[in-house]
């Protein structure tokens, strides 16, 4: 009870600092968002974790990075491993999880360099079949609008990515995977 709650404020919280204009991590400027020295490959480590416990957040994260084609590959591999589960009409949180998701595959796309693309092609082909059978305006717009949204957005997705994107030498984030699976492991 006390879970459902909590993310229940914890949207309501997001969702009016994004509508005021509180969306302090947004940015157009991509390199702004770029994390020097990110490890991709241990942060889809932490985001296949995520996914195996329903929650899309963690590709989310990482959505503005530079991927080569393997990791495109490999998240291709695991959009297509959760997409089903996640898109099921009777989940409370559809809504939400495939818009993120979606959002996150199109982001990669449209960053991404032709090696890229191809890995990604039919993820995002299949992301935006998604997007509009949810016929919600706000994932259209954040899939296939002139403007790609990058960026944190808002506190609590900040805090999200912090604690679930691996850049070793950067404190504020995760050091290694292992930390992840046990916060009190020190990495090597």
């Amino acid at each position: 009870m006390t879970k459902r709650i909590g993310w229940k404020v914890a949207m309501g919280i997001a969702a009016a600092a994004t509508s005021a204009g509180c969306a302090i991590y947004m940015d157009r400027d991509r390199d702004t968002v770029l994390l020097a020295g990110i490890d991709l490959d241990q942060s889809l480590l932490v985001a296949s974790d995520e996914l195996d416990k329903g929650v899309v957040l963690g590709l989310w994260a990482m959505r503005d990075q530079v991927l080569t084609s393997g990791q495109a590959a490999r998240v291709s591999e695991l959009y297509f491993s959760h997409i089903e589960k996640i898109d099921d009409p009777g989940k409370k949180r559809r809504v939400f999880n495939v818009w993120h998701l979606t959002w996150a595959i199109s982001n990669m796309y449209r960053h991404g360099d032709a090696s890229v693309k191809a890995a990604l092609q039919d993820a995002y082909d299949d992301a935006g079949l998604r997007v509009d059978a949810l016929s919600f305006d706000l994932a259209t717009r954040f899939y296939s609008g002139d403007r790609i949204y990058i960026g944190d957005f808002h506190g609590i997705a900040h805090v999200y990515a912090v604690s679930h994107l691996v850049v070793p030498g950067n404190d504020k984030y995760l050091q290694c995977y292992e930390e992840y699976v046990n916060p009190w492991k020190w990495c090597p």
